[in-house]
């Protein structure tokens, strides 16, 4: 997913002179992509209950409008496409099994990142990244300082009974039941400012993993794009931090630092290098779970590598190339979903290893010209490899849109004259 890809099918004369409608609408099915869930969560507290259909609906919506700003704009949109639906029918076929989850998986970041391709400018970018700040910093403090009376508007738990994701009736689940928050506390002491307590704020996300995940991939936007501006740089960084450290996200925090060293060392990182360091660090976990079997599998970052090298070692050789249907249970229900802490194991035993090596081809092999794209794609390409050792939530819509659509954006050779107000002044 690369700038030399394509050939857009609309030209930097023809962009000039479009309704900025399109290019509007961009930036905001992506924000709907980010806040939906939110959105959706007020309604089944104050409205009317959610079911688990209509929150697929609303995803199958989403993915719909992004992909109607842009199905007639590239034409190498539909060879991947097309190429993406044949390997997966075949796959489908040989395990006698349909799985509409991992296609909407790979939709959103093909779709998204043609979305920015296609539609983005940086100026519409830098403007979605700060509006998302500044409500999932609002939204973090009002729960922060008010967790009852954010709870009484955004009654979390139920809404993730309500969509499916978690049983009422499981007594596993009691005490994230009995908080009226999904996976916002620690079971053991916080990692970031101890003080503040057990409580993990996930504000706009509703579950704090995601609060990480989306303080590492705008921290990546802000550094790239505001780094000359000292003060409008300060203000965003301290939101991000006061985001991640009340959420206590530790992945968030290590990789705003890792994309510092990640941008430094952009010029000397080879697009083999990027393509073979997944592989290797799925062999990487094997072994040490292999020799290090004896060892706690608890919270630590340790046990967490220790605990996702076990699931790796545990995948029949089929289910290791995609050709069997898994027995380690992907299910919905939070409690028993092993492979959440493994995406690498999601991603093997969903798409086989010769899809990961083909979809991760595609991106790590695609050159990029521009300097900020490629420091953009380093970081994408980092997040990915290490996130995936300890969880699958690299796939969730909620934080992939906004990932995508910028990097996509920063591969859009008319990314400088695609701004809305450009048009509404010509």
């Amino acid at each position: 997913m690369s700038v030399v890809w394509d050939s857009p099918a609309v030209t930097t004369g023809e962009a000039t002179t479009a309704n900025a409608t399109a290019y509007t609408l961009a930036s905001l099915v992506t924000a709907g992509a980010v806040l939906y869930n939110v959105l959706l969560c007020f309604i089944n507290t104050n409205l009317f209950g959610i079911s688990p259909t209509a929150v697929v609906l609303v995803e199958i919506a989403l993915i719909g409008a992004a992909l109607g700003l842009i199905w007639h704009r590239s034409y190498t949109l539909y060879t991947v496409l097309l190429l993406f639906a044949v390997y997966f029918l075949a796959l489908m076929v040989i395990r006698s099994e349909f799985d509409p989850k991992i296609l909407r998986d790979l939709l959103i970041p093909i779709v998204f990142f043609f979305v920015g391709r296609s539609l983005g400018c940086t100026r519409s970018a830098d403007r979605l990244v700060t509006f998302l700040i500044i409500v999932a910093l609002s939204f973090a403090l009002f729960e922060w300082f008010a967790p009852g009376m954010f709870l009484h508007y955004f009654n979390v738990v139920n809404y993730y009974i309500a969509r499916g994701t978690v049983s009422g009736l499981d007594s596993e689940n009691t005490f994230v039941l009995s908080s009226g928050f999904f996976n916002s506390s620690r079971f053991d002491n916080r990692t970031l400012l101890p003080f503040l307590g057990d409580h993990r704020v996930s504000g706009i996300f509703l579950e704090a993993p995601s609060v990480g995940n989306f303080g590492a991939i705008v921290f990546a936007w802000v550094l790239l794009r505001e780094r000359k501006n000292y003060w409008t740089f300060g203000a965003k960084l301290a939101a991000i931090a006061a985001i991640v450290v009340l959420a206590d996200a530790r992945f968030g925090l290590y990789f705003c630092i890792i994309t510092l060293i990640i941008y430094a060392a952009t010029p000397y990182i080879r697009t083999s290098v990027l393509f073979i360091t997944p592989f290797l660090v799925i062999i990487a976990l094997a072994s040490y779970a292999a020799v290090s079997w004896e060892g706690t599998w608890d919270n630590t970052i340790t046990g967490r590598l220790l605990y996702a090298g076990h699931i790796l070692t545990t995948l029949d050789p089929l289910e290791f190339y995609g050709l069997l249907g898994s027995n380690i249970n992907i299910g919905v229900n939070f409690a028993v979903n092993a492979v959440n802490d493994s995406g690498y194991a999601y991603a093997l035993i969903k798409m086989g290893l010769f899809g990961v090596a083909g979809i991760w081809a595609l991106f790590a092999l695609a050159p990029v010209r521009e300097r900020d794209a490629l420091r953009y794609k380093n970081f994408v390409a980092c997040y990915y490899i290490v996130l995936l050792t300890i969880s699958a939530s690299v796939f969730t819509i909620k934080t992939a849109a906004l990932l995508w659509f910028l990097y996509g954006t920063l591969s859009n050779p008319s990314r400088a004259e695609m701004d809305p107000l450009h048009f509404e002044t010509r």
